[in-house]
């Protein structure tokens, strides 16, 4: 199945997955009519105003997640660009992985920890918190059990977070990005049923061990992998996955 809605919108755009994920949407067979890519520094996404500049789609919007004001904007800007029929799919891309040290206990700090719960667990909660009336309103325009007659909000997670891989496979220590990471994924089990009526999903996704400044040159996947897996999979939530941990490769993770 392919992805095929009205509008989306991914945070982190200006480099990485994020504007892979923009690259990828607007090549679509049936591409968005609105993108909204969102960045903390929208005058030096030089990568990302190209591709706006190709495509009249995409619609570049300051964010830092960190910051409510910049959510407060995002919000009214998105809402001027997708009107009355509302934001279909909300991808929670931004996202901070603090390597130094190695990450545990030992070198631990109160700063580091609250800076990666911020970015990767309070930022995409608040964004979606705020964005949740325009996903409404895409999710009442039909009545499906498709995404494409409905609306999603995407965290994209780890299998990092996942404490059954943690248990099984050690995978490192990095406390504070794993503990950010279950920390969203035990968002996105709340959201799920408590949004369930509204006829929106919610998933956290694992895009792989992905080639990226985050991931670093040894990692498994190439971007455009990685990407267009996880497109493949967005298209294709439902009932049945929601709430779900799910790999690029469409794998149900275990929380």
């Amino acid at each position: 199945m392919a992805l095929s809605v009205r509008s989306i919108l991914v945070t982190g755009a200006s480099r990485g997955i994020g504007l892979e994920f923009i690259k990828q949407i607007v090549a679509l067979p049936s591409a968005p009519d609105v993108v909204i890519a969102a960045c903390r520094d929208p005058t030096s996404a030089t990568n990302l105003q190209a591709v706006a500049k190709s495509h009249s789609s995409v619609k570049v919007i300051k964010l830092d997640v960190e910051k409510d004001e910049d959510i407060e904007s995002a919000f009214k800007e998105t809402q001027a660009f997708v009107g009355e029929k509302g934001l279909n799919v909300l991808i929670n891309n931004a996202g901070v992985n603090d390597k130094a040290d190695g990450g545990g206990i030992y070198k631990a700090t109160r700063e580091r920890m609250q800076r990666h719960f911020d970015i990767n667990v309070s930022g995409p909660l608040m964004i979606s918190q705020k964005f949740l009336p325009l996903i409404e309103m895409a999710a009442s325009q039909k009545s499906s059990k498709e995404l494409n007659s409905q609306a999603a909000i995407i965290m994209i997670s780890s299998l990092m977070g996942s404490q059954g891989v943690t248990f099984k496979e050690g995978r490192g220590i990095s406390l504070h990005y794993k503990c950010s990471k279950t920390a969203i994924d035990m968002g996105v089990i709340l959201m799920s049923r408590e949004l369930r009526e509204a006829g929106i999903f919610v998933n956290a996704m694992h895009p792989g061990w992905v080639k990226t400044d985050m991931g670093g040159p040894n990692a498994s996947i190439s971007l455009e992998e990685s990407v267009a897996g996880c497109l493949k999979v967005i298209s294709s939530v439902c009932e049945e996955t929601n709430g779900k941990l799910i790999s690029w490769e469409g794998e149900i993770i275990p929380y």
